[in-house]
């Protein structure tokens, strides 16, 4: 005998007792199933009923009030279980990025008032993107000074002028909060 026929035997054998346990179980089974079905339908013609008898208020407004205050209800839930169970990004207004102490604020979802202040002295920084204008250089970058610390260079930005050192910062806030990484914070 081959493999293959042992093995369909086998599954044939294991089919046909399982087929018969399920067998077994369908006379019991059958009566619960109707005395499931028939405490089912005492119980909706019971609500019908209770719905249309004359009260003070019918019974389908009370149904009514009672499912949209549970409506309500849920949402409520949800809404502060989801107030509770995550950072806001709005929250994360300050990081440091490229060595420098970066602040802004949120004007619905998007940065505003974007700028960068020395983490020694905490004042505020002053550009210099000269090299972006000199086409001799290789190199544009954006320096960021910081006056009252010797005119030292706090922070540099490669590739382009403020607005696309500006740019990087908002792209870098951006990918942080898409990450989670903010949450850290």
């Amino acid at each position: 005998m081959s493999e293959n026929s042992a093995k369909s035997i086998r599954n044939g054998v294991i089919a046909t007792v399982i087929g018969g346990v399920i067998l077994m179980f369908i006379p019991s089974m059958r009566g619960y199933f109707s005395s499931f079905l028939s405490w089912l339908w005492s119980g909706i013609t019971s609500l019908w009923s209770a719905l249309w008898v004359e009260h003070l208020v019918f019974g389908w407004i009370i149904v009514l009030i009672t499912v949209m205050a549970l409506i309500g209800l849920v949402t409520v839930v949800l809404f502060l279980w989801g107030i509770m169970g995550k950072k806001d990004f709005h929250s994360y207004t300050e990081d440091v990025i490229h060595d420098a102490v970066w602040r802004w604020r949120w004007t619905f979802n998007n940065i505003s008032d974007l700028w960068c202040f020395c983490p020694r002295c905490d004042a505020t920084l002053v550009y210099d993107d000269s090299t972006c204008r000199n086409y001799l250089t290789n190199t544009s970058r954006t320096d960021f000074i910081c006056e009252n610390c010797n005119n030292s260079v706090i922070a540099s930005i490669n590739g382009g002028n403020k607005s696309y050192a500006l740019g990087a910062i908002e792209r870098e806030i951006d990918r942080k909060i898409r990450t989670k990484e903010f949450e850290k914070h």
